[in-house]
């Protein structure tokens, strides 16, 4: 008596989907971690644009914000995947959702890389004088030695700025204060920056 072969995917099939779920991601995981590692010892900081507040619920809006915008874009592709499953059924949603999958992790391959290729291309730009706004110390982490956020504007740019000065106490970037900016643009996009305090002439002794 002959047994009826089961129906459904076959094993191989099904290892076969679970590869191109689980490979792509870790492969960008594994670039981002060569990039990184290439990346450290570096003493320049990306120069951000910064956002002052006045009030507690301000503030609390500037930090939630990324976090609400990834949940919408969440939301959004649970939503429309919900639609497209009633619609047309896994079996046919699968196929696209795969490939959706496979060519998001390649964008951000290739994202990393350019980014990459960005930064590793900086060319010199001319030293500026910063004024300090403000500064807060950033203690230290797995992920950087700490140091002294600073925002500070330039001269002849209303937008004030931040960077991170690794390592220098907040004593250094008194508010009114006007450190030395060394600054690198990027090859395509961005600009890279170290704060350096001036240092402080000693008083003079007094005349005898």
């Amino acid at each position: 008596m002959s047994v009826a072969a089961p129906s459904g995917p076959s094993v191989p099939a099904a290892w076969r989907g679970l590869a191109w779920v689980a490979l792509p991601p870790l492969a960008v995981l594994v670039l981002r971690a060569l990039l990184s590692a290439q990346a450290e010892g570096d003493s320049l900081q990306r120069l951000q644009a910064a956002t002052l507040v006045s009030d507690p619920g301000e503030a609390f809006w500037m930090a939630a914000r990324p976090l609400v915008w990834a949940l919408s874009a969440l939301a959004g592709v649970v939503a429309v995947s919900y639609l497209a499953l009633r619609r047309w059924g896994w079996a046919r949603v699968r196929p696209w959702a795969l490939v959706s999958w496979v060519l998001f992790c390649i964008g951000t391959g290739v994202w990393l890389i350019a980014s990459e290729l960005n930064r590793v291309g900086r060319q010199p730009l001319a030293e500026q004088t910063a004024t300090v706004l403000l500064a807060r110390a950033v203690a230290p982490s797995q992920r950087g030695p700490g140091g002294t956020e600073v925002y500070f504007e330039l001269p002849g740019s209303s937008e004030p700025m931040r960077l991170l000065a690794e390592g220098q106490p907040t004593q250094a970037f008194v508010p009114g204060s006007t450190p030395a900016l060394h600054l690198e643009a990027g090859r395509w996009w961005g600009r890279w920056g170290r704060l350096s305090a001036r240092s402080r002439p000693a008083p003079a002794a007094p005349s005898r």
